[in-house]
């Protein structure tokens, strides 16, 4: 047999014995071959693990096993890597029943032989092995393999401890063709898929994947063709064609051929079958349901190819009743008619701009009614980033959806139920389910995919959820639309700043649906301007020498202002800010209590300051009453949870990101931003926490209508200068970000100056094998990796490596930067090797400066030098206290700068503690900046007596009418002149302000109209009427401009901007009569007969 010269080596009685099995059973029973082949596997991987390392990872799967990267640079060959992975594959479809064919289980012997061998010559257990001889191969007569587990025998392990090390690579391949490979890949897609692969040509059986499968009609000399795959289903009938192409050329090639091959089965079952083409990288499918050509990830599985047929007789969404009982807002109601609109005209990917507060996910539940109402769905998929969002989602669903089945995945206490029809799930839960071993899910389990704040989901490696399944995509954000990155609305196929449907903060507050904040511009002296030594008292001045005054006997004479609560926490100037929002805060409980109130605080420190600085000025009100909330507190989503309660403790929440987003207290009165916040999108997100609605909070009758602002850090100022904010970073790991910076070493190290200096040419060998191999190892099962294939190939090509231009080095950092998997090395080493490499690069290149990095290198070894009485650094005692002078940094170049960053990166786990951090008590002042009301509605400003007025008779009844969109009559007019002529000024008054000749008008361009008239006169007819969402969004327009302007006419609508900009006649068609009831109603409920 094959593996008979296993036998003859010590110690590998349990490996000879899987080998053994694996090759006797591949004639007669491939699926107990398959489980043995990947047993072998398992066997030689682990054995490379302690050999290498002295350990396997404990709970680690095969997959995680060989897609770790210091296993896949000890195997150091992508071909060798992808047969590993193939004998893997196979040997799990064994092990779950399912069928495996001769061709695959002798597939996986032969690429094991070949990695035995090759390792086993490694060892020095063999000198050569020999070639793979069919002809041994024969049926055995044993029905079930040895039942071993997989244990490594210590004695071999022992006696191999010095063949391999952490350095040693294998570095050889599995010679395969390319047409070969192109086969074996694409039957194991169709594998992943759930179908079986036949292995003689045109045979046609149920629930199969034939292949060459012969079909006439076709436009050739001959009339026939022979269709790659042809995939059956249950009742015999052909559900999809897949036409193969080679790697080389585009999968469009094969397009036209496989729509030849569709219409010839068309002519023979009577209709269209789905069409797969594909070159290996890249799969396509059009799905017969109108839609373009799209790219997928994979096959769908037998059951979802044969809803997708099912699906032909769905026609339009034509229902689009929308229940009151979910959402009877007018915005909810149009963002849901724009969707399904969207979803008509053949798009697959909607995205939704509310604000916070606006229900978004009341919107989303009423999409999914109306959706399922109209036979487009049934399974759902709802994500969000954190599993207290997926909860509260999960909730709402399930209170107005009771019918439907519905699974939380990230449910730690209830097994999930995988058939469920609304499926909830973190995103990270959702990765492991789809991006290992096993994928839980086929590509087509959900029709609809709901993604809840899209604008930072879709980034990094949870791009690959929406890479691997086919659906349609609902993305759900608050981030206004002007903020939102270009590459979220790319993603949605949406052009930049145009969404679906965009529904804002302004107009919420406007409809009288959210509520406005004013701003209370604080800071302090300290925050602002920092601390001069000069300004302190003699007994601060003696507290700032105790702590300030360095080894050296250097004081420095100030404190930045951007230093405080990051390095130096000062009591008093938090006792100022507790006692600004205490004083001035609103207030609840006929002022007995603070409202509801959340602190945005630095960091943890920062926070669990600001709690000690209360209880010690507020000690009567109680431990319970001003709370940390972060992720050091042990069960702080209960702190959440009773927050949101009225009644309940805490009234004050200090947070460190838990409550910046997407969390619902409704009763919010009063914010504080204790923090610098750089991101627009992110500062938006947290001052939504407290624009929603709460009723009775000030007692019956009395609601919330506004809230505060606290503004300590100048943020509000910040974004007036710079409105874009900052621009934030994707959130690469440091793994990456030390990956794009050796990017950018290699760039300047190629170039000739660079190559002349012997120990840069020898560095820059260095790197550039480095990230070829990083590339070259790439797991290509993985989701991402197998979605940029052909980038991953294109470096994967050592030749490709000889020179990089700026474009190849872009491209690699946009494509395949995410692709770079954290690795397991210490991450204080990391963070240290990029402080080293970008001065390395300020070496190489004018344009960086590294001021700022060498400064941390030399707090790093002061540091350092502090822990003399650890053996590991007193050992580098003479190196740490050279690079505290200016004379290292004069002589400094590449070659001393990576034997710094070599000596030092290991001892940086030994700064357990925060590095430069002070605690002071000095005297701070408070500064009142003023106040911003930024929550006032943008009228147009007139006499400023008429408005005080309107103010503070909003009981009128005159005034009331008006608002409320009743026919006012000519006592009502005598009364407003009255207002007006009399009683505020004269007639010429009047007329210096406006050239409005209705009074009622003037009136209402001031007061607008309330939303409950809006809802109560015009409501019935967008709904029952069902207007398209661009009818809906042209009688809004008209009622904002009669809330401004106080009135229109059928002839504004041909002379006026926005109006006459529009065909309005042939926009609303049949519903004409709509429109001009809306403006008659509008105009003439002013107008007296």
């Amino acid at each position: 047999m094959n593996f008979d010269y296993i036998k003859e080596i010590n110690n590998l009685n349990d490996l000879y014995s899987f080998c053994k099995d694996a090759e006797s059973f591949v004639l007669s029973r491939p699926d107990l071959s398959a489980g043995q082949s990947r047993k072998s596997l398992e066997y030689l991987v682990k054995l490379v693990y302690q050999l290498r390392n002295g350990t396997v990872p404990q709970r680690s799967s095969l997959f995680e096993l060989v897609s770790s990267e210091d296993f896949t640079n000890f195997i150091n060959d992508s071909s060798m890597i992808n047969a590993l992975h193939y004998i893997r594959k196979v040997g799990n479809i064994a092990i779950h029943n399912e069928e495996v064919s001769q061709k695959e289980a002798l597939l996986s012997l032969k690429q094991l032989h070949i990695f035995t061998g090759e390792l086993l010559i490694k060892l020095d257990l063999i000198k050569s092995y020999p070639l793979f001889d069919e002809s041994l191969l024969v049926k055995t007569t044993k029905t079930i393999p040895a039942d071993k587990d997989v244990d490594l025998n210590q004695q071999l392990v022992s006696s191999l401890k010095e063949k391999i090390d952490k350095h040693s690579t294998l570095g050889v391949g599995v010679n395969i063709s390319e047409a070969q490979t192109r086969k074996i890949y694409i039957d194991l897609y169709l594998r992943e898929a759930g179908w079986k692969v036949l292995d003689k040509d045109n045979i046609k059986l149920p629930e199969k994947a034939g292949v060459e499968i012969k079909v006439e009609g076709m436009p050739n000399a001959q009339g026939i063709g022979f269709v790659d795959y042809v995939l059956y289903g249950s009742d015999g009938k052909p559900l999809a064609v897949v036409e193969a192409k080679k790697t080389s050329v585009s999968p469009i090639k094969g397009k036209e051929q496989a729509l030849l091959y569709a219409k010839c089965l068309q002519k023979e079952y009577g209709y269209l079958p789905i069409v797969y083409y594909t070159n290996g990288y890249q799969i396509w499918v059009i799905d017969q349901l109108g839609y373009p050509a799209r790219q997928v990830f994979g096959f769908h599985n037998i059951k979802e190819l044969e809803y997708m047929m099912q699906l032909r007789r769905r026609g339009a969404i034509s229902d689009l009743t929308i229940k009151d009982e979910i959402t009877d807002r007018p915005y909810q109601k149009m963002a849901i008619t724009s969707v399904a609109e969207s979803f008509n005209n053949k798009r697959r990917k909607a995205l939704l701009v509310m604000a916070t507060g606006t229900g978004k996910t009341r919107t989303a539940i009423s999409l999914v009614e109306l959706l399922q109402r109209n036979r487009w769905i049934k399974n759902v998929l709802f994500l969000a980033d954190r599993t207290a969002l997926v909860t509260q989602a999960k909730r709402n669903f399930n209170q107005l959806l009771p019918n439907l089945t519905i699974s939380v995945l990230s449910d730690r206490d209830k097994k999930p139920d995988l058939n469920a029809r609304l499926v909830f799930s973190t995103y990270q839960t959702m990765i492991n389910m789809i991006d290992g071993d096993d994928r839980v899910f086929g590509i087509g389990r959900f029709d609809l995919i709901i993604i809840d704040e899209a604008h930072r989901s879709i980034f990094n490696k949870y791009k690959a959820i929406f890479t691997y399944f086919d659906s349609l995509l609902v993305g759900l954000t608050a981030t206004p639309r002007d903020e939102i990155e270009r590459s979220t609305y790319s993603t949605f196929d949406l052009e930049e700043g145009l969404p679906t449907f965009n529904y804002d903060m302004d107009e919420a507050v406007k409809d009288n649906y959210l509520v406005g904040y004013t701003v209370l511009d604080r800071t302090t002296k300290f925050l602002k301007q920092g601390v001069k030594y000069s300004d302190l008292s003699d007994e601060e001045k003696e507290e700032y020498e105790k702590t300030f005054l360095t080894p050296e006997g250097e004081l420095p004479t100030e404190l930045s202002g951007a230093d405080f609560f990051k390095k130096i926490y000062n009591d008093n100037t938090v006792d100022l800010v507790l006692q600004s929002l205490m004083n001035e805060g609103l207030r609840v409980n006929s002022g007995d209590m603070i409202g509801k109130t959340i602190i945005f605080a630095f960091n943890h420190n920062h926070a669990e300051l600001i709690v000690k600085r209360f209880e010690k000025l507020y000690p009567e009100l109680g431990p319970e009453y001003c709370k940390l909330v972060d992720n050091y507190v042990t069960y702080a989503q209960n702190i959440i949870d009773t927050f949101t309660v009225r009644e309940k403790l805490p009234q004050i929440a200090v947070s460190v990101d838990m409550l910046d987003t997407g969390i619902d207290v409704p009763d919010i009165l009063n914010l504080v931003f204790f923090k610098r916040i750089y991101s627009k999108i992110k500062f938006v997100q947290m001052i939504g926490r407290g624009t929603r609605k709460s009723n009775d909070i000030y007692g019956h009758l009395k609601h919330k209508d506004v809230f505060y602002i606290f503004d300590f850090c100048d943020n509000f100022s910040f974004f007036e200068i710079n409105p874009e904010g900052r621009k934030v970073n994707q959130g690469l790991s440091v793994t990456q970000k030390v990956f794009q910076m050796k990017l950018d070493l290699l760039f300047e190290l190629q170039k000739e100056e660079n190559q002349r200096n012997e120990f840069h040419k020898t560095y820059y060998e260095m790197i550039k094998t480095e990230l070829y191999q990083t590339i070259r190892n790439f797991n290509r099962d993985r989701i991402l990796v197998r979605d940029n294939l052909p980038i991953v190939d294109k470096y994967s090509v050592e030749a490709k490596w000889a020179y990089l231009s700026k474009y190849d080095i872009q491209e690699v950092k946009n494509k395949l930067t995410l692709l770079v998997d954290s690795d397991k090395d210490i991450e204080s080493a990391k963070v240290f090797d990029l402080k080293v490499f970008y001065i390395m690069l300020s070496h190489l290149s004018d344009d960086i400066v590294a001021k700022r990095a060498i400064e941390q290198v030399v707090r790093i070894s002061q540091t350092l030098l502090e822990r003399l009485s650890i053996p590991q650094v007193a050992e580098k005692k003479d190196l740490l206290k050279e690079v505290t002078t200016q004379t290292y940094w004069n002589k400094a170049n590449l070659e001393t700068l990576e034997h710094l960053r070599n000596e030092l990166r290991y001892l940086i786990q030994y700064i357990t503690d925060e590095v430069g951090i002070y605690s002071t008590d000095f005297k701070d002042e408070l500064i009142d900046q003023g106040t911003k009301d930024v929550n006032i509605l943008d009228f147009k400003t007139y006499e400023e007596k008429v408005i005080d007025y309107l103010l503070s008779n909003d009981a009128n009844e005159t005034i009331i009418k008006i608002k409320m969109l009743d026919k006012i009559d000519a006592n009502d007019l005598k009364e407003l002149e009255r207002i007006l002529w009399q009683e505020l000024g004269t007639k010429d008054d009047y007329f210096k302000v406006t050239k409005e000749e209705n009074l009622a008008a003037f009136i209402r361009s001031i007061v607008g109209i309330e939303q409950a008239a809006i809802n109560a006169k015009f409501s019935q007819y967008l709904d029952s009427n069902i207007l398209t969402s661009k009818q809906q969004e042209f009688v809004k327009s008209i009622i904002n401009y009669v809330q401004q302007n106080g009135d229109i006419t059928r002839q504004d609508l041909v002379e006026k901007v926005p109006f006459n900009n529009f065909d309005v006649v042939d926009l609303f068609e049949d519903n004409i009569d709509i429109l001009v009831h809306v403006i008659n109603n509008l105009h003439e409920s002013i107008l007296v007969a």
